[in-house]
């Protein structure tokens, strides 16, 4: 098919000063995990969304500060533009304490959450729900506690708390040896599955061990099993996804007056905001009708999960419904403001990228 035009609208802003970038392509580094390790024998390592990790660190970190001074908690959070590998943006939350400390941070981390969720909420001109929602970051072997036989556990957790946890499949998430638990649903039911999960979790001997992060786009990923407690993690460079029929087009729009915009949260750099908020615009691809099936996943999870994460509206079109005349391609439309937009864009390219290492 043909070459596609890209198009782009320069909005004038204030002059912003240069951010710091943090090159070292961790979000949480070998010298931060061994803090945490030393810290106190209970951990977690979760992942949030962006919104939320400005709620809990407060204009200029103030509001973690004071947290972790309360709680006794050590937290470690990764950096603005430092996004767990593919899962943009959800950044990477690490906690190392005694039980007390953690479950008390565990209170304030939850409660960002749902502030964040609030938030977005009251922006977008949606009812405001009392709802949260985060992930676990559990090793394999964690997850087989969590699971329990013939998944009994899970199902136990689900019955107790009211909410279902959603685990990736094995072998599916970007980092091998580590799966994905999804908590969504009332805060109070948020909090009370991810303090039981935090204390099943406990039990693996190897937990501290996962505590050690690459970053999202750095080229990297974790090559697990895990070297033994305190030595050097192993390596091993990304493959980028293959530049097949997927061309994006950015059509940029205007925002309408009223219409949400992504604020700079309190005390840390927004995800992609410009100042005074983010320009909406659409990307519009092809994809082949087998990646197209793969990116809507079962019953449209990985597609809802895509919406969910990033605030983008992710759309595409049905067999017959060509973008290019004559192409069995299928188009993928990505709306919405800019920031979730590229998000959601990185998300489905690597999604479609799996299924040439599928066949």
């Amino acid at each position: 098919s043909g070459s596609t035009r890209a198009s782009c609208v320069v909005m004038a802003a204030p002059p912003q000063k240069k951010q710091r970038t943090d090159s070292s392509g961790w979000c949480i580094s070998p010298s931060q995990a061994a803090e945490l390790q030393q810290w106190g024998k209970w951990c977690l390592k979760l992942l949030i969304g962006n919104n939320a990790a400005g709620v809990l660190l407060g204009k200029g970190g103030s509001t973690l500060k004071e947290l972790e001074t309360t709680t006794g908690c050590l937290v470690k959070l990764s950096s603005s533009n430092h996004f767990y590998p593919g899962s943009a943006p959800n950044r990477v939350a690490a906690i190392a304490g005694t039980e007390e400390s953690v479950e008390a941070m565990l209170g304030h981390i939850v409660g960002a959450c749902a502030e964040a969720e609030r938030q977005m909420a009251e922006r977008e001109g949606r009812p405001q729900e009392e709802r949260a929602i985060l992930h676990v970051v559990l090793p394999n072997t964690a997850c087989g506690i969590v699971i329990g036989k013939s998944g009994s556990m899970q199902k136990e957790l689900q019955e107790k708390t009211g909410i279902g946890i959603k685990i990736s499949p094995h072998g599916e998430n970007f980092v091998p040896g580590e799966r994905l638990a999804m908590l969504q649903g009332p805060t109070s039911a948020v909090l009370a599955a991810v303090s039981m999960v935090c204390h099943l979790v406990q039990r693996d001997e190897t937990l501290a061990q996962y505590l050690e992060t690459g970053a999202d786009g750095a080229g990297y990923q974790v090559n697990m099993p895990p070297p033994a407690m305190g030595a050097a993690s192993a390596w091993q460079p990304v493959q980028p996804p293959p530049s097949s029929a997927i061309r994006p087009r950015i059509v940029p729009r205007p925002v309408a007056a009223g219409a949400w915009q992504q604020p700079a949260a309190a005390g840390t750099a927004s995800f992609g905001a410009a100042a005074g908020g983010d320009l909406d615009c659409t990307i519009l691809f092809e994809v082949s009708d087998a990646e197209a099936s793969h990116i809507i996943g079962k019953g449209g999870s990985f597609l809802q999960s895509v919406c969910q994460q990033t605030g983008a509206k992710v759309q595409l079109s049905k067999r017959g419904e060509q973008l290019t005349p004559g192409s069995s391609a299928r188009s993928v439309t990505v709306s919405g403001p800019m920031s979730c937009v590229h998000a959601a864009h990185a998300m489905v390219l690597r999604r479609a990228a799996e299924v040439q290492t599928m066949s």
